[in-house]
């Protein structure tokens, strides 16, 4: 046994010396395939010695007499880092930018990364560095930078304005972070990236794997939305009262059309919380025992309710967030769908101008953004953005802003789910 070993194995038994031996003979195991510096070894292993550095001596000279081809690999490779790592500071040092004010160049980070647009795509390869055994697979999604600009449309990439916009090989938005350490940490934080700039999705599924997939923080910072959504759409049967499980559409539409945030509701998600939750409509009502019992609650005290349950809210204790601007593109009608659109019902009824009464179902998600002047929404085909049904689009644009001036319809004060909000107001 060698003087290694023993040492290792006195040291080892205060704790499980057959696992601490294993974790340490897999870390010298995968240095012998694939030596590099002696120093990153060191450190990887240093945690186990705990700082002790008569125990690193004894391993150099362990290395040393089995290794010796390894050893004189990572000492080539040490040199060769150095001498990369000095190429890279003289570079540094030249660089123009680089010797700029500190606030200056966060300045041109701003306008590098911030205000763009991010085409997020989803791809079914996983990185094997994250998988690890008995845990679940997780989605991966790529980043690719817009050439288009963030006044384009909301056509998905390769069509339209989009025309040359790819979602094909790995992400490059953010590829100045791969520029030099300096610059990646200079650079604006990841959380920023997506709060900060529009995310355009050219899939409904893709956008609620993503969206729904952040931290809720982050999910509720995003401040633009670009979507794309198929034709069939509009052939979808929303319920006006209540939903079962929200598909895609409903989903994004009942999170970000709520305007007020979610501490304040009291219904930050908690670690155990069904994944539904975040999904389903909110609405608010007033209940009526309130005025018989408990007067001096009037207009003070309403209840929030979201599925089959509800709860007491303070008014004043709301805490106004506002809305993401939302744009969103719809795929022209191909002549099939029209021929199958005209044998059911009219186009007349499916792009009517009056959505009080009994709007079109699968406007009824959308239909919750109130007081809201933020929303776009055009027609496009493989040659970009086309004049379809403009009147229903300047009908909806100004049905969802509401009166420029006078009584303003207080968002979500419905009787439930999907309600009239028209009937409630300031």
């Amino acid at each position: 046994m060698t003087p290694l070993l023993r040492q290792l194995q006195i040291w080892g038994a205060q704790w499980h010396r057959d696992d601490y031996l294993k974790v340490l003979n897999d870390k010298i195991a995968y240095w012998a395939r694939k030596p590099y510096p002696m120093r990153a070894l060191h450190q990887e292993i240093d945690a186990l010695f705990v700082d002790d550095p008569h125990l690193l001596e004894t391993l150099d000279q362990f290395l040393v007499e089995k290794f010796p081809k390894q050893i004189a690999k990572a000492e080539e490779a040490r040199i060769e880092q150095e001498e990369t790592h000095r190429i890279a500071c003289e570079i540094q040092s030249e660089s123009r930018l680089l010797t700029l004010p500190r606030e200056i160049r966060d300045k041109i980070w701003e306008e590098a990364v911030i205000g763009q647009v991010i085409h997020i795509s989803h791809t079914e390869a996983h990185s094997p560095k994250r998988r690890r055994p008995g845990r679940p697979k997780r989605a991966k999604f790529l980043y690719h930078a817009c050439k288009a600009g963030l006044h384009s449309s909301a056509c998905p990439p390769g069509q339209g304005d989009h025309i040359n916009c790819s979602t094909d090989g790995p992400s490059d938005f953010h590829g100045i972070s791969l520029v030099c350490r300096q610059v990646y940490l200079e650079l604006p934080a990841s959380d920023s990236m997506l709060s900060n700039n529009a995310l355009q999705f050219s899939d409904l599924n893709t956008a609620d794997r993503f969206l729904f997939g952040l931290d809720e923080d982050i999910r509720a910072s995003v401040t633009h939305l670009k979507l794309a959504v198929p034709y069939s759409l509009t052939g979808r049967i929303y319920p006006l009262y209540g939903v079962a499980m929200a598909d895609p559409w409903q989903s994004i539409c009942n999170y970000y059309s709520n305007p007020w945030d979610r501490k304040s509701l009291r219904m930050y998600p908690k670690p155990n919380d069904q994944s539904h939750l975040l999904r389903e409509p909110i609405h608010f009502y007033y209940s009526g025992c309130y005025y018989a019992h408990n007067r001096d609650r009037l207009y003070r005290t309403w209840q929030v309710g979201r599925g089959n349950t509800s709860w007491d809210v303070t008014i004043s204790e709301l805490k106004y967030r506002g809305c993401p601007r939302l744009e969103v593109a719809m795929a022209c009608p191909t002549a099939k769908e029209i021929a199958n659109e005209a044998s059911h019902h009219s186009s007349a009824g499916l792009w009517r101008t009056e959505f009080e009464t009994h709007p079109q179902s699968w406007l009824i998600p959308l239909l919750q953004f109130r007081n809201y002047d933020q929303l776009g929404f055009q027609f496009y085909d493989k040659d970009g953005v086309k004049d379809f049904q403009p009147d229903f689009v300047a009908a909806l644009k100004e049905h969802i802003a509401g009166l420029p001036i006078g009584p303003q319809i207080c968002a979500f004060f419905a009787g439930g789910g999907y309600a009239n909000g028209q009937a409630y107001q300031l």
